[in-house]
């Protein structure tokens, strides 16, 4: 990411979180935080919990976010990518040098990542074709990505973006691409009505586990008969090794023991490194809300 990139997506994430802009500039903002983003990026869970148990208003950092190089430090300054300036008001603004690979931008990527784990959309209808006067029905998808990993002395992940309709339970296995090129806003659209589900959460995501079980138990498990294939062979190879040396010791029973140790050792790290084993896990999901009764 040039620096250009690396100010878009700042700026992109200090508008999403309701951020106050001070001043901008093409290369730096001054921005004082929104309680979300300053929960999200200051670490202090400390000051947090005392404001929630007191109900005391926060006071939120200020920083100034620096998207090119900085200016030469004044003299007698010394040049760090984190200082601290005073505003003519007194009050603190912290002054950082964010780009690609930077701490700040580290966890701003993974507040992002957090915070869109779990989203509810709804696709923006067509403009000027509605009935002012009508109302659309919107059927709720529970859409999930997983991710599958296939894992042994190699490994390789595949991506599942499947959704199921609360309404009727239908699967789709390919819905994000379904939702590639579709418009979707966080907010309720106006003449629409949401029909009523008939599966709970829960019960949606137990199916579309039980279906992505289905699916991966038909796959092809060659390369899972292969990989222990080659963790036995390791294990008879340190067998060999360990063997021979195990007789030798049988009189000297602190030889014996630090042997077996070791040998216990290798073979967990063998079957650790060449065991075939599938996880999978989540990556994201959503609630999303489309037109159509399905």
């Amino acid at each position: 990411m040039n620096p250009k990139k690396v100010q878009k997506f700042v700026l992109s994430y200090i508008e999403a979180t309701g951020c106050h802009v001070i001043e901008k500039s093409p290369s730096h903002v001054t921005v004082k935080l929104s309680p979300e983003a300053d929960r999200a990026l200051t670490g202090r869970p400390f000051y947090w919990s005392f404001i929630d148990n007191t109900g005391t208003v926060p006071e939120t950092m200020t920083y100034s976010w620096m998207f090119g190089k900085s200016p030469p430090p004044a003299a007698g300054v010394p040049s760090t990518v984190l200082s601290s300036l005073m505003t003519t008001d007194g009050g603190r603004v912290m002054r950082e040098e964010v780009y690609f690979g930077s701490r700040r931008l580290t966890q701003l990527f993974d507040a992002v990542r957090q915070a869109g784990r779990c989203v509810t959309l709804f696709e923006e209808p067509p403009r000027g074709v509605r009935d002012p006067l009508g109302s659309a029905p919107y059927t709720a998808w529970l859409g999930v990505n997983f991710k599958a990993g296939f894992a042994c002395d190699m490994k390789r992940e595949e991506l599942y973006g499947w959704g199921i309709s609360l309404a009727t339970g239908v699967i789709d296995e390919r819905f994000f691409d379904r939702l590639k090129d579709t418009r979707l806003t966080p907010k309720l659209p106006a003449n629409v009505h949401l029909l009523k589900n008939g599966l709970s959460l829960r019960k949606a995501m137990t199916q579309l586990e039980n279906a992505l079980e289905r699916k991966l138990k038909a796959a092809d498990f060659s390369w899972a008969v292969e990989a222990e294939n080659r963790r036995q062979e390791e294990r008879n190879r340190i067998n060999l090794y360990y063997g021979p040396q195990l007789d030798r010791a049988l009189e000297d029973p602190e030889q014996t023991a630090a042997l077996q140790t070791r040998l216990k050792q290798r073979e967990e790290e063998i079957d650790w490194q060449y065991r075939p084993r599938v996880e999978v896990s989540v990556v994201n999901c959503g609630i999303f809300h489309l037109p159509g009764i399905h």
